[in-house]
């Protein structure tokens, strides 16, 4: 481009000197050769010599004044153009970098705002409190009604969270249905004030076309600087302490705390040890006697798992085997014990116990999980254990899924015992359960050990058994730790009791011993 204007330059330059210098100088002397003039006064010499000028100069200055209008004019209309594409620039960057901060869905700052703002409130060293709210039901309303509908019901929550919330406080949508309000220049005892509002704003229901929608939300809060002094670990405190809302219930709201760090950190060592837990050799199996309250010999023991943390050391079954089914490594660990189980049985069968069972706790998910039937089916046939010896525990949870009870009615048609444990502490409907495909009730041991001190209880227990035996149930009591209680329980008509007064769970030697010191005394 560079190079066409200077040759347009140079051109111009060419012509100017031809017509105003060069042209009319030969010109002026070819016509004083031609009409040889001779003029006695000098001044006709500059007569000629402008006339010529001004006869070839003129139309040459005439063309370049024009042209230079010409590319004055391509000139302005160039400069309007670019001022129209330099303002569509400057509304295209407005409006890119709206939509980098801003959430599409709700127009709300999105989580990349979040991050600046935080980070900007913290480096000013202003008190904050980051509240982190998530929709405790949005997952059922988004399967149910679809995720039209779903974007729908985000925009309004968003919407009435804006209009409720002062103009002081900011509202950020963090994804899905979370969201975040961030206080500035605040306290706890306000933020406990406004997490309380922002749970009420949820107790009117939202309208989609022409339908109520009713949820709740679960709120997180953490404080600056006590929770975090940087972005990113007010809000992931802030998260810690949302989850605690949902373990709770919903509906709630939860300030973090380092108690609630110190268990998350204890968790996250237990979900991460149980992975290798059953390969590593840290699970074994205790047993304990179920005892025949006529014969007071034992027929049967439950396998009952233990753990050994390599660095937390005990941990009790009540709090790994939660996180195991939630993570879904109880799956492995299921199936390792129902294998470990059978084959220990077996081996006491062989050695002088015959007619032992081994009755095994199984959950909801090992029941769902495709093939279960046919691994039940291949562990008995690698260990060798008859069906009738092996005995399946499920909670009543169980008998709400019509897909489990299909599942355990397979299980029974091989021959293996089912036994609803810790019954008549779950919402069973009586009505169906002679229709169940159970063969024992396990009386929950806080019925057992009550009984004898609540009339009313020991009333429940009685119920429990006479209703199990009009079933052709076989009647298990659990918890028994006192004489009396086995007395009671043998003249209520229960068959079978387990409990500290028997034997704890024992481990597999001095299970060995105990069946063996029966064995002797027959």
């Amino acid at each position: 481009m560079r190079i066409k204007t200077k040759g347009f330059l140079d051109g111009r330059l060419w012509v100017l000197i031809l017509a105003v210098i060069i042209v009319p100088n030969i010109l002026e002397e070819i016509l004083s050769q031609i009409f040889k003039w001779k003029f006695d006064n000098a001044i006709w010499y500059e007569v000629v010599d402008t006339t010529v000028f001004l006869i070839f100069a003129t139309p040459i200055f005439a063309y370049l004044i024009n042209r230079m209008d010409v590319y004055g004019r391509r000139l302005e209309y160039q400069l309007v153009v670019n001022s129209q594409v330099s303002d569509q620039l400057r509304s295209m960057n407005e409006e890119l970098s709206y939509n980098a901060n801003h959430d599409d869905l709700t127009m709300l700052p999105n989580r990349r705002q979040l991050f600046r703002k935080l980070d900007q409130s913290t480096n000013e060293d202003h008190v904050n409190a980051v509240l982190f709210l998530d929709l405790d039901r949005f997952k059922v309303i988004n399967d149910t009604m679809g995720h039209l509908y779903g974007d729908i019901f985000i925009r309004q929550v968003a919407k009435r969270l804006c209009e409720h919330l002062p103009e002081t406080y900011e509202v950020f949508r963090h994804g899905g249905d979370e969201f975040v309000v961030l206080l500035n220049h605040t306290n706890q005892y306000e933020a406990e004030g406004i997490s309380a509002d922002l749970l009420s704003i949820f107790s009117e229901p939202f309208i989609i076309n022409g339908e109520e929608i009713f949820t709740t939300a679960s709120i997180g809060v953490s404080l600056f600087p006590k929770d975090g002094r940087d972005a990113e670990t007010l809000l992931k405190n802030a998260d810690k302490a949302m989850y605690e809302s949902k373990e709770k219930g919903g509906n709630t709201y939860s300030f973090y705390s380092a108690q609630t760090a110190v268990g998350d950190v204890r968790k996250m060592k237990i979900e991460n040890g149980l992975r290798t837990a059953a390969e590593s050799g840290r699970l074994e199996l205790h047993y304990q006697p179920i005892v025949n309250l006529s014969t007071k010999r034992t027929e049967a023991v439950e396998a009952l798992i233990r753990w050994n943390h390599p660095e937390l050391g005990f941990i009790p079954p009540n709090e790994f085997i939660s996180i195991a089914e939630k993570t879904g490594v109880i799956i492995p660990i299921g199936k390792w014990v129902l294998e470990a189980a059978c084959r220990q049985v077996k081996a006491w069968q062989l050695t002088g116990h015959p007619q032992l069972s081994v009755a095994v706790n199984v959950s909801i998910r090992q029941i769902n999980e495709p093939g279960f039937v046919s691994f039940i089916e291949d562990v008995l046939k690698r260990t060798n254990l008859s069906p009738e010896h092996l005995d399946i525990e499920i909670t009543e949870s169980l008998m709400q899924n019509d897909e489990s009870i299909t599942v355990l009615n397979e299980l029974k048609k091989i021959g293996i015992k089912i036994s609803m444990d810790d019954f008549g502490t779950g919402y069973s409907s009586l009505s169906i359960l002679g229709y169940l495909p159970i063969d024992r009730l396990k009386i929950d041991q806080s019925f057992t050990q009550d009984m004898l001190r609540h009339p009313h209880t020991k009333s429940i227990v009685k119920t429990i058994i006479d209703m199990g035996r009009n079933l052709g149930l076989t009647l298990v009591a659990e918890g028994i730790e006192e004489e009396t209680q086995a007395q009671a329980l043998q003249e209520f008509g229960c068959d079978y009791g387990q409990g500290y007064f028997y034997n704890p769970p024992l481990t597999v030697d001095k299970m060995e011993v105990w069946l063996q010191g029966e064995y002797l005394a027959k």
